[in-house]
């Protein structure tokens, strides 16, 4: 199950990919070659590829026109280790495709999403 904009889809997925990233600032160099940095925290960016076979058509076409929404960010929830995590996340779809098309029921697939996140998640202490 994920949340978005707090609107909860309890859809199938078929992978998550996390991606963490470590943010830094004041990048130098010494004489000497060794490198300094200060870390201020680290970010994780989420790809979701959802199961559209298991959605009916209803849920994929709400999910699709939420996440494709022109807004700055959405809030989601997403799976994180054994609990959640909660972000603000810009989104863009790698893509989708028309699977089956019959009188008038259409079926998309390969649904992928990246989340990516816009704040830090975790802060040095």
């Amino acid at each position: 199950m994920i949340t978005i904009d707090n609107e909860e889809f309890d859809v199938g997925i078929t992978k998550i990919t996390r991606k963490a990233s470590l943010n830094s600032i004041n990048l130098g160099t010494t004489l000497n070659g060794t490198k300094h940095y200060e870390i201020k925290g680290t970010y994780y960016d989420y790809e979701v590829s959802f199961n559209v076979k298991a959605m009916n058509l209803q849920d994929y076409d709400t999910l699709y026109e939420l996440i494709t929404a022109p807004v700055e960010y959405h809030i989601v929830t997403l799976p994180y280790g054994q609990s959640t995590i909660t972000f603000k996340a810009k989104t863009s779809i790698s893509n989708d495709s028309l699977v089956f098309n019959y009188a008038s029921m259409r079926k998309w697939g390969g649904f992928t999403v990246t989340f990516e996140a816009l704040e830090l998640q975790r802060e040095v202490e």
